[in-house]
């Protein structure tokens, strides 16, 4: 078996797994916040689309919680800029992704930022595994390196995100620590 069937096999699996958790999303599991301080998606006028995510320059550490809706986008923008840069034209940035402002959009994107991935492994044999790309950072990496982060980063968020959605449909029962 070689490396990219290995590779787009998981790409695919863990790409419908999450496709699949995020069947039925609400917008109110969206914008859901388990608890204060989260980053997430916020409506905003004065940017075109109407729609910001928080995520300042610098973050902080610890990185606050982030929404559901916050690493549902996350994901999908880095699988955007990722494949843009090591295989499209290179042209876009990370401000030049919509942020959405609805469940059913955002995972419409989804959907839409996997193919490229999926057809770019698809087309690839191992010897282009080791080729140079280039990375939104302007580095150069092998292309294994950006198809394994692309893929790190849909099973680490996915899990999030199923995580998330379990306890948004169970936060009534969710017990409290002592004397809260």
């Amino acid at each position: 078996m070689s490396g990219v069937s290995v590779l787009l096999r998981l790409w695919e699996q863990s790409g419908r797994r999450l496709r699949e958790r995020c069947h039925g999303l609400t917008d109110e599991e969206f914008f859901w916040e388990p608890c204060d301080g989260c980053w997430g998606v916020r409506r905003n006028p004065d940017v075109p689309g109407g729609w910001i995510m928080d995520y300042p320059d610098v973050a902080p550490d610890p990185p606050p919680v982030t929404t559901l809706g916050w690493r549902l986008l996350h994901i999908t923008h880095g699988n955007w800029i990722y494949w843009e840069y090591a295989f499209g034209p290179a042209r876009r940035t990370f401000l030049d992704l919509p942020i959405h402002g609805s469940a059913d959009t955002a995972v419409a994107d989804l959907a839409a930022s996997q193919r490229p991935v999926a057809q770019a492994l698809d087309s690839a044999d191992d010897v282009a595994l080791g080729r140079p790309v280039r990375t939104p950072e302007d580095q150069t990496w092998p292309a294994s390196a950006v198809f394994r982060t692309l893929l790190n980063e849909q099973v680490h968020h996915g899990a999030e995100i199923g995580l998330l959605r379990d306890l948004y449909r169970s936060r009534s029962t969710l017990r409290r620590p002592p004397g809260s």
